[in-house]
């Protein structure tokens, strides 16, 4: 007696509906993805510039910055990796004053890190950066909350390209048959879909 067995493969309706699922899926698990990417980089700058503010404070105290120049080389290491800060002494009795430090990293849209101190008077009445770095140089180190943006952006778009365009690409096959008409039609649409990505063209 013979076994029969079911060896028909896919139906066009099955593979765009499992195609469709995908993209259904994996769009909104992108978007969770390009939140978390986010939220991580904003939190690893506050906790940077949070260490770069008690790293001024500290040495304020303990008497190391006293005047702007001490102060210029505390900070020439950090406006390196692309922050900056500002030092205001805000008031003063005598010989304790009280000093505002904001410290911010270049082309975050975060606020910046504040902190107030107590500690003995200095030189240092405001300091500012001399020279702000610009966010796309080099030497600034490290990616800006825009830069992880872009990059997640960039990420989706690509995805979505290329679900659509295989959805699309499977209905022209399924309408047309696959004959060299075809064939060329698929490799036109292809080698648009690959330039547009490599342009950076978003939808």
């Amino acid at each position: 007696m013979k076994i029969l067995k079911d060896n028909k493969g896919m139906t066009l309706i099955e593979v765009l509906v499992s195609i469709a699922i995908f993209a259904i899926v994996a769009i909104p698990l992108l978007g969770i993805f390009s939140q978390s990417a986010i939220t991580s980089a904003n939190s690893k700058i506050k906790t940077k510039e949070a260490t770069i503010a008690q790293t001024i404070a500290e040495n304020i105290k303990v008497g190391i910055v006293k005047d702007k120049a001490d102060l210029a080389k505390v900070v020439t290491d950090f406006e390196k990796e692309g922050f900056i800060a500002y030092v205001e002494q805000q008031t003063s009795t005598g010989e304790v004053s009280q000093y505002q430090i904001k410290v911010g990293k270049i082309g975050s849209n975060t606020p910046m890190y504040t902190l107030y101190i107590m500690a003995p008077a200095t030189e240092i009445t405001s300091y500012v950066p001399v020279e702000i770095p610009s966010e796309e140089d080099p030497s600034g180190g490290g990616s800006s909350s825009n830069d992880v943006i872009k990059h997640v952006v960039d990420l989706i778009t690509i995805v979505i390209i290329a679900t659509w365009t295989a959805l699309f690409l499977v209905f022209v096959v399924a309408t047309l048959g696959w004959n060299e008409v075809t064939k060329t039609k698929i490799f036109t649409i292809a080698d648009t879909i690959v330039n547009m990505i490599k342009q950076g063209v978003t939808v």
